[in-house]
């Protein structure tokens, strides 16, 4: 039997008023691994964490990568969410993301000794105003010499 181990990336990202297109971020966290792994999947969830009443429509994207280059070979996973705020009439949406990715038996990525993954964004705030949102990645692995 293999044993399953599991590692937690959360961070915050404030998505606030930029250049149009957004700005990215690659690199935002690292893991730096000890020993070769690999992985065998990822669950990625992000979301707003408190609405803010700011005109506009932000939008986030989280990946986990093996490069710190945003949209680039390596990318394992992304997800993406959003929220908008209007305030006549008052309303506003929120757009959660959530990506599984669980490889099949005998596939994985593989993540060499002294190597990386990545947590990458790209965030584009609102008109009038900024917005936090939360991401979490869980990514499972199996130690490379167990596989």
């Amino acid at each position: 039997m293999k044993r399953i181990f599991t590692k937690v990336l959360t961070g915050v990202i404030t998505a606030t008023i930029g250049p149009p297109g957004g700005a990215a971020y690659g690199g935002f966290d690292s893991w730096l691994l000890q020993e070769p792994i690999e992985v065998i999947g990822v669950a990625l969830a992000i979301a707003s964490q408190d609405p803010s009443e700011n005109d506009g429509y932000a939008k986030v994207a989280v990946e986990v990568s093996q490069s710190a280059l945003l949209g680039s070979d390596g990318a394992i996973l992304e997800a993406k969410a959003g929220e908008g705020w209007n305030t006549t009439p008052a309303g506003i949406c929120r757009t959660a993301g959530h990506q599984v990715a669980m490889f099949p038996e005998g596939y994985a990525v593989p993540v060499r000794e002294e190597g990386s993954l990545y947590i990458n964004t790209w965030s584009e705030g609102k008109t009038a105003g900024g917005s936090t949102f939360r991401y979490t990645a869980t990514i499972f692995y199996v130690k490379k010499s167990s596989r």
